[in-house]
């Protein structure tokens, strides 16, 4: 419990510390803080040292943190700020420990990874669609592409949600940590990227490795379906029926536009065209390529506000998640795409040759 400012609180001035004022800080050498907001964290450190925070407060408002990042910069910050902000610091490892300890619990309830669980392969690995507990009909297998695990994914909404259009619930900027929990959630059904849809149209995207061909504006791409997405004929209905879809970027996507960690949606798009090709895969057979024209949809909140995600405390998860990798093998590529970490010249030539085909392709346009 915190007497004096409340959780809610705290967890807004930590937010604005790291991500508005450091980030300026270490923008510039030149840059300074303006006299009203160095008077201002002044004032809140003063009314900190009256507010007693317990150890779940910390790991809410990731408030410790936000002090040992000031306490870092030196001179960057002047004494007036420094000072007080080491002293609570030492309060608090007194009292508490170990600060470094004190870190969010991404499994428990609300945390980012809550209701997730790494099915370890133990002889035949389930089916998917296959309930992991006889008795929870709401639990279904997750299995990710081009892996070997599992996911089970418990408490999920309904098979249904996430063939719904719009935003269905969810914000531009929106972060995950895992392809399950957007699972999850609901914002995409089914697989770890790819296209989500039913008979009726598609629904949602979510990219990873090569699959974002950039066309030098910033509100516009291309996006290149895998050939065995059978979503990707029901992408083409939205064309006529101009039904938006949701757009999900995976830290995996090999674009300026994608996250440093994560997942993230970046809000509605329309699918103004399309195209299709024949083209050779890596492994010199022959392929059909289809490639969609997705426009941004301007009526919604702007892509500099996806652009702010990961914040510092979902970098925080995403850097505590990536501790426990040895334990999820899945993940222990650390960051890079399957073919980019084998380094294989040969799938990159075929990366670069695919985006210069589809760059000089004909699309249909409605």
């Amino acid at each position: 419990m915190a007497i004096g400012l409340n959780r809610d609180e705290l967890r807004v001035w930590s937010q604005y510390i790291r991500d508005t004022l450091i980030p300026e800080l270490k923008d510039g050498i030149e840059v300074a803080l303006a006299t009203s907001i160095i008077a201002a964290i002044r004032t809140f450190l003063y009314e900190l040292r009256t507010t007693y925070v317990d150890v779940e407060v910390l790991q809410y408002s990731r408030l410790h943190t936000a002090l040992k990042e000031i306490c870092a910069m030196g001179d960057r910050w002047p004494t007036t700020v420094t000072l007080p902000a080491k002293a609570l610091l030492r309060t608090w490892e007194i009292r508490y420990g170990p600060l470094s300890g004190i870190t969010a619990d991404l499994w428990g309830p609300g945390g980012r990874l809550e209701g997730l669980v790494k099915l370890t392969d133990v002889g035949r690995p389930p089916h998917e669609g296959i309930d992991c507990r006889n008795s929870s009909p709401a639990m279904t297998i997750m299995r990710p592409k081009s892996t070997k695990s599992s996911w089970c994914v418990e408490g999920r909404n309904s098979p249904f949600y996430a063939m719904r259009t719009g935003h269905n619930g969810f914000n531009v900027g929106d972060w995950w940590i895992k392809p399950a929990a957007t699972y999850r959630d609901g914002i995409i059904h089914g697989s770890t990227n790819g296209i989500t849809a039913d008979m009726d149209g598609a629904y949602a995207i979510l990219m990873t490795d090569n699959e974002e061909v950039e066309i030098g504006e910033e509100n516009m791409f291309r996006y290149r379906a895998s050939q065995k997405d059978p979503g990707s004929l029901q992408l083409m209905k939205n064309v006529h029926s101009r039904e938006m879809v949701r757009v999900l970027r995976s830290w995996r996507l090999c674009s300026r536009l994608a996250p440093k960690a994560g997942l993230r949606y970046d809000g509605l798009y329309r699918v103004s065209g399309y195209g299709v090709k024949l083209t050779v895969n890596i492994l010199g057979e022959d392929e059909w390529q289809y490639t969609f024209v997705m426009e941004r949809y301007h009526d919604q909140a702007g892509l500099d506000r996806a652009l702010c995600h990961p914040t510092a405390d979902e970098m925080d998860d995403w850097r505590d998640y990536k501790q426990t990798r040895n334990s999820l093998s899945d993940d222990s590529n650390d960051g890079q795409s399957p073919a980019l970490q084998e380094g294989d010249k040969k799938v990159m030539d075929w990366m670069q040759t695919s985006a210069g085909q589809i760059g000089n392709g004909g699309f249909k346009t409605p």
